[in-house]
């Protein structure tokens, strides 16, 4: 059932893509196995139908969007909606759940008052019953995806942007500690926080400030990494947003450079059930496939947690092929180990279940000893790698010591890894100890033979290397090693053509002083005297 409730905006849809993903879906599927039967949930903002569904097989959902159109299309899947625009939410201290993962930016319409963040929020907590529970996602007005992709604008001019103020509204927090300090002045007391990475709608990885400072720094530095390259693979970036990310983490600065902050916070007393999470959830692939209409309130008469062992529960949608979800966490030796929550049918849990490996990412330790022209370090590392891994890329292996690892088991085997380093070291536009291979396949032979390996390199087809971020960056940094190079072929030419030119000016001197010299009586006086002096010469050696 659609309820207007003032503002709402008829034939108007959203420009951007509703939050969803896998790992925001299990957020809220994990939310929904926590709440107890009769619980009241606001959907605030766009989010995926397949997130919606998790949660209306659990509980009473309303979802309040300001398009007709998107409440149109909710409607028609059973769920309850309140159109129009945040400022007028009827009924205060109505839901026992507030879910805001698209954030608080497409909650007022252009038919009613503009509202700034704090004021947004102030208007959700009104909504929240004593005792409820806020699901809210952030976005980082400085975020990984803000400095590396290029069409993220500054100050947007799209349709819903009538009032794009972005890093300009003071009163939205920048941080996660002034965002934790700005929910408690409102009098939200936060449960739990974390940085998601590398895009707000549709994070892969999500980490908490505690896990990013005290955890394994090197090896979640090298997951972030492979969640930038897989969100941004064949598009233009400004920056390689894998270097980018990966040194963020590494230098302490992750929660600061994540594309947005989660939060669960709650009003006072405190719930019973908490929202509790682990130190690190990565997700990959789509979150669900969209399956029957859920119903607009709880799927059974059970006040537990949902068991969902036996497979997603009735009228709620089924997990996608490709969708999975691993989870991070120190085990009780201190050492971190995953676990697989959530993966494709026919999965093997044995490769992913496990102790998480320890160590530095392969890739970053090549391009540091290439750039610093190691060859010592360059060759062991090589070596090392393709005879411990031989069919796994160096941005998927971590080494300690003399110890290499798989970091993702599950990406598929690569035909040739040092080929796809190449790809790296040239398109990156990095300094290497070898100068003259300017092409992939002259310098895919030669880390062949600095690996050890021996025969001819096979050619790759076309189309077999994977996809990179293409980075501005990388390619203005190839312009000025090409200008570099086209400035010293330049100076050469140079150089040759005043040499060319002395010689000519000597050739010439040369061949006048050889004119003027012929014709002259000394010259042919000297000439015949010499003559006369061999042909005395000869006679005599002839009468000896």
């Amino acid at each position: 059932m659609i309820t207007l409730i003032g503002g709402e905006m008829a034939g108007f849809a959203e420009d951007r893509p509703p939050a969803g993903g896998a790992l925001l879906g299990h957020l809220a599927a994990h939310l929904a196995g926590q709440l107890p039967a009769g619980t009241t949930v606001l959907v605030a903002g766009p989010h995926e139908p397949a997130l919606v569904g998790e949660l209306a097989a659990h509980a009473s959902v309303t979802c309040l969007v300001r398009s007709e159109t998107a409440a149109i299309e909710l409607d028609r899947r059973g769920v309850d909606v309140l159109c129009g625009t945040l400022a007028k939410l009827p009924e205060p201290g109505r839901w026992d759940v507030v879910v805001a993962l698209d954030g608080l930016g497409r909650l007022c319409s252009a038919e009613g008052p503009q509202l700034d963040w704090v004021e947004c929020l102030q208007v959700v907590k009104r909504a929240l019953r004593p005792g409820g529970t806020l699901l809210l996602a952030v976005e980082n007005e400085l975020g990984l995806h803000r400095l590396v992709d290029p069409a993220t604008a500054t100050s947007a001019q799209t349709d819903d942007a009538w009032r794009p103020l972005g890093e300009f509204d003071d009163t939205k927090p920048g941080t996660p500690t002034r965002l934790a300090a700005r929910l408690a002045a409102e009098g939200l007391a936060v449960d739990w926080l974390g940085a998601a990475w590398p895009e707000p709608g549709r994070p892969t990885m999500i980490a908490t400030p505690n896990a990013l400072r005290d955890g394994p720094v090197d090896a979640l530095a090298a997951l972030t990494a492979r969640a930038a390259a897989a969100a941004y693979a064949n598009r233009s970036v400004l920056s390689d947003p894998r270097r980018l990310s990966a040194a963020a983490v590494r230098a302490g600065l992750g929660p600061e450079l994540a594309a947005s902050w989660l939060v669960a916070a709650h009003l006072a007393p405190r719930p019973s059930a908490v929202l509790t999470l682990p130190p690190v959830l990565l997700g990959h692939g789509p979150a669900l496939i969209d399956g029957p209409a859920p119903a607009s309130g709880p799927a059974n008469d059970s006040s537990g947690p949902a068991d969902n062992s036996s497979g997603p529960p009735n009228n709620s949608p089924a997990p996608a092929p490709g969708g999975r979800i691993l989870e991070l966490s120190p085990g009780p030796d201190g050492v971190w180990v995953r676990r697989l929550l959530r993966g494709p049918d026919g999965e093997g849990r044995s490769a992913l279940d496990g102790p998480l490996p320890r160590g530095r990412l392969v890739e970053e330790l090549l391009i540091g000893a290439c750039l610093r022209h190691d060859l010592p370090v360059l060759r062991r590392l090589l070596a090392g790698w393709i005879a411990a891994l031989p069919g796994v890329t160096a941005d998927n292996v971590v080494v300690s010591g003399d110890t290499f690892s798989t970091l993702d088991p599950g990406v598929p085997a690569s035909a040739d890894p040092l080929r796809e380093l190449a790809r790296t070291l040239l398109t990156g536009g990095y300094a290497h100890p070898w100068p003259a291979a300017t092409d992939l396949r002259a310098l895919t032979a030669i880390l062949h033979g600095a690996a050890g390996l021996t025969g001819d390199v096979p050619d790759g087809p076309d189309g077999a290397d994977p996809p990179q971020p293409d980075s501005r960056r990388e390619h203005e940094e190839q312009l000025r090693a090409l200008n570099r190079r086209l400035a010293d072929a330049a100076s050469r030419a140079q150089w040759y053509e005043r040499e060319l030119a002395k010689r000519a000016e000597e050739l010439r001197k040369a061949r006048v002083q050889i004119s003027a010299f012929s014709g002259s009586f000394g010259y042919r006086f000297a000439k015949l005297g010499y003559g006369v002096a061999r042909k005395a010469r000869n006679r005599l050696r002839k009468r000896t």
